[in-house]
Formats: structure tokens, sequence, C-alpha cells
């Protein structure tokens, strides 16, 4: 039942955007600007260059993305490709050992990316000279996962310092696991459109986004002396709310 609704919501869009599309393109709202005349919209993500220069690690949760959207009245049905990456390194994570002369720490390092496409609509409010819309799209992707540990060990010297030190009953002690996944989802967006010109328009959108990950069993390929990924390769789902686009649209 459970898996029915799902699918239900997931491609419900292409209902809502049938019904609309058989109504008049024309806005009933006679204070609606009169760009929607225009009804192409091309446009790409320019968050990933601002996640760049105010970011510290400029490559954690890159979205990059490219969409096409098609007006239909107050409504928009909209397509979008996406690449999705973030690589996440913990050095000196945590200290597995320590005594009077030595210490171990553990180092993990994971990341995963993959690409999506996803088809839905969103429909637009007006308020005032702003424009808002609230939307809704389906997801289906491919990507990758991989994460691993390793551990170092260091040794205090005669002033007092820590210096690595090559033991390799704890050097090789390490893991690491790899696999691709399928991934079926949803996503919602609040966004507030600021037209720059007739034909040049900046988004700025909150999408969070649930997905469920389907992991290929026969991709898995793990290595794991400690038994850390135990609980990995397993299909799960996961939701993230953290996503700010900054999308820049060209309409014609």
């Amino acid at each position: 039942m459970r898996s029915k609704l799902f699918f239900l919501i997931l491609f419900n869009p292409f209902f809502l955007i049938t019904v609309y599309s058989q109504n008049d393109i024309i806005l009933s709202d006679t204070n609606s600007p009169i760009y929607e005349s225009e009804r192409n919209y091309l446009g790409i993500n320019l968050s990933p260059f601002f996640n760049i220069i105010l970011n510290n690690n400029p490559y954690e949760k890159i979205k990059i993305t490219s969409l096409y959207k098609k007006n239909f009245g107050k409504l928009n049905a909209r397509f979008s490709f996406n690449y999705l990456t973030n690589p996440e390194s913990n050095f000196f994570n945590s200290a597995t050992s320590s005594s009077d002369t030595s210490i171990t720490y553990k180092l993990s390092y994971s990341n995963y990316n993959h690409f999506d496409f996803r088809f839905g609509f969103e429909e637009l409010r007006y308020l005032s000279s702003s424009r808002f819309h609230i939307g809704m799209d389906g997801i289906l992707g491919y990507g990758k996962h991989f994460s691993s540990y390793t551990h170092e060990y260091y040794l205090k010297d005669s002033i007092g310092n820590y210096q690595t030190f090559q033991n390799n009953l704890i050097n090789n002690n390490e893991g690491n696991i790899s696999y691709n996944y399928f991934i079926a989802g949803i996503d919602l967006s609040f966004g507030m459109d600021l037209f720059l010109s007739e034909s040049i328009l900046l988004t700025l959108q909150l999408t969070p986004q649930f997905n469920y990950w389907i992991v290929n069993q026969n991709s898995l390929d793990i290595n794991d002396l400690n038994g850390e990924f135990e609980n990995y390769g397993n299909n799960y789902a996961d939701f993230k709310l953290g996503y700010f686009d900054i999308l820049l649209i060209y309409k014609f």
C-alpha cells in the first residue's frame, strides 16, 4: 500500500499538468506581469559558485543543475538534470588509543555523487510586485558511494612533540567500501522569482528532498578489517533539507 501511494505522488505531476494545460494560458490575474507571454524557461544553478566563495569546504553539498520550464498559465511544468556530490573528510577524527608516549588516530573519508533527472510542476503565486512558487518533482537517478578509514601512529619525541611513526600493524589497519545505487524520490520547492529584466529572472529556492536509495548489490566492494561497514550496503531512505538553489533563468 505504501509503495502504491509513493508512486502515485511521484507521477501525479503529469496529471496536474494535463488538467492545467486544457485551460486558457492567459493568466486570470490582471495584475500579473506581462513577462508570462514568454512561456519557455532555460536556467542554471548558481549556488555552486557562491558555495566556493562563502564556504570553508567549497565542495560540500555541491548541486549542479540545468533546467527547462514550460508555462501553462499559473502552472509551470519543469524538467531538470542534476549532479550532486558531498565529499566529507574527517582527519584525526578520533583517538583510538593513547599512552604516555604514543597516540593512534583514525582518519575517515566518505563521498557520494549521483546524477538524477527530475520532472514535475510548480504553481505560481503573486503578492504585490513579487512572484512566488510552490513545486514538486519526481526524482530518478543513479550514483556511487565510497567510504574508507585508516589509522596513523604518533610517537612523542624528546622535546614533547608527536611525530608520525611507521607501525605496519597500525598503519595497515584500514578499510573501504564502495557501491552503486539507484534513486527514486520526490522534492518540494519553495521559491521567489526576482525579475531582472523582461527575459532574465533570478529564483531563490529552498528544495528539501526525500530519496530512497536502492543499492546495486552486484557493485558492492568491501574491505573491512574492523567491521565498521557492517551496516552499509543496504537500501535506505534519505531526507535532505539543506539545498538552497540560486537559479538564473532566461525566458523566451
